[in-house]
């Protein structure tokens, strides 16, 4: 049967971040429904409603509300081991485990770091009761956001047999464990959008800024756009997006006008947003239709917004933004109005949302329908024992939360990405809906 997760946040952190204790999920009694390979059409399917009708002993029945030393929490000092070793827990030990370790900054000094590591966790149990069989054991480890924690914990975790690891969440992180080779000892499926981190046998899940970049380009090519801007901070990070943004435009035959960098530490830029007005302005006057990217989010998004159209940039310039535009605080700012946002389609991921606030009470953090669709590829690949490189690396791709997606030669993951428009009073509205599927000729 299963160990329950704590129902509200609070309760779920005190317990993870003892080092002397593992959590252990054995999920559904139920067989693991296989996935869908993406080019059958098949639906997932939702298995709350199974669990419902099995005598209300689901997650949302049980009530999450505790986790009892007999359900899955066990002193490190009295883990029951199988023959070989590893940990197992007295009421699997009949059982051929698939061992799944997570390594997260639980107790990171960060509290939204460790927020984001607890919704994480709960999205990974989520997937494993709606996809795993009774044979999935979760050891969550707390890399506390440090790289010797991160190698440590890493190192204990695949002494306990874990089969596959999920994490780090920082690509420094996860490079340490590169560094040491532990990647040569199992699959990593990492959660870091720097592409430099992956590679052999680590894979990144998030969504890379790169890839936000090519979806938005090539969205604005379709609709007569060959101009483009950039203006953001002078960070690692926007230099990244910039270095997109001039080489997907080259690419497909377009150009970079102009690129405007602030400091990263600037509320407001106004030097740099009369320049990069001015720039723009000039390049739609010579060249035709421009459009900018503004690669910001919540108060900073609100504040860089504004200052192009008080610098006189003309009202027919298209603005544009990564996935941070997806926040509802942000779509009633005047300036931000008809401006284009890249995101994963909203009908899978509105319904992980309902899902994940009926069964916590609280929304779910930003990165956890991205664990949630990690966790349940892997869990359904290691139904037979084991995940290869070979089938994480199936072309055909994977159906998730977060629409279809598969990893690259490179270890990134590829994804089908939905384009919205800022509409105002009605939020954000989707003009481009995600393809479904990698054919060649959709993107």
């Amino acid at each position: 049967m299963t160990s329950g997760l704590p129902s509200r946040f609070a309760r779920l952190a005190p317990s993870l971040v003892l080092a002397s204790f593992l959590l252990v999920t054995a999920c559904a009694t139920g067989p693991a429904r296989q996935p869908a390979p993406i080019e059958t059409g098949q639906s997932r399917g939702d298995r709350g409603n199974d669990r419902t009708d099995r005598g209300n002993q689901g997650v949302e029945e049980e009530g999450l509300d505790g986790l009892h030393d007999d359900q899955g929490i066990t002193p490190a000092d009295n883990v029951p081991e199988a023959d070989n070793g590893y940990f197992t827990p007295d009421f699997m030990g009949d059982r051929d485990l698939f061992r799944i370790g997570v390594l997260l900054p639980f107790s990171h000094p960060n509290s939204g770091v460790r927020a984001e590591a607890e919704g994480m966790l709960a999205g990974i149990e989520m997937a494993l009761f709606d996809h795993a069989g009774e044979n999935m054991l979760v050891l969550p480890k707390d890399t506390a956001g440090s790289q010797s924690q991160a190698i440590a914990m890493a190192e204990e975790v695949l002494d306990e047999g874990a089969d596959v690891i999920l994490g780090p969440l920082f690509g420094t992180n996860i490079e340490a464990l590169n560094r040491e080779g532990l990647g040569s000892e199992t699959q990593i499926i990492g959660f870091s959008n720097d592409s430099s981190v992956a590679g052999g046998n680590t894979w990144l899940a998030s969504i890379t800024p790169e890839q936000e970049v090519a979806a938005l380009v090539s969205y604005a090519m379709s609709q007569g756009y060959r101009q483009f801007a950039y203006f953001g901070p002078q960070s690692d990070l926007g230099q990244r997006i910039e270095t997109a943004l001039q080489r997907e435009a080259s690419r497909v035959g377009g150009r970079v006008a102009a690129s405007g960098f602030y400091p990263e530490s600037t509320q407001s830029p106004d030097s740099e947003a009369r320049y990069i007005a001015n720039a723009v302005n000039n390049a739609q006057q010579g060249g035709g239709k421009v459009a900018i990217l503004i690669p910001e989010r919540g108060t900073q998004l609100r504040r860089v917004g504004p200052l192009l159209s008080y610098y006189g940039m003309s009202r027919s310039v298209q603005m544009m933004g990564l996935s941070g535009w997806d926040d509802q605080s942000i779509w009633r700012e005047p300036s931000l109005r008809g401006g284009w946002f890249v995101a994963p389609s909203r009908d899978d991921v509105q319904a992980f949302n309902t899902k994940f606030q009926r069964i916590y009470g609280t929304g779910p953090s930003a990165l956890a329908s991205t664990a949630y669709d990690a966790a349940a590829l892997v869990s359904q690949l290691g139904a037979d024992g084991e995940v290869t490189r070979e089938e994480i690396a199936s072309r055909d791709g994977y159906l998730g939360v977060n629409g279809v997606f598969r990893f690259d030669g490179s270890g990134t993951t590829e994804r089908r990405l939905s384009i919205y428009e800022v509409s105002g009073s009605q939020g954000a509205v989707e003009i481009n809906k995600a393809a479904q599927t990698f054919d060649p000729g959709t993107s």
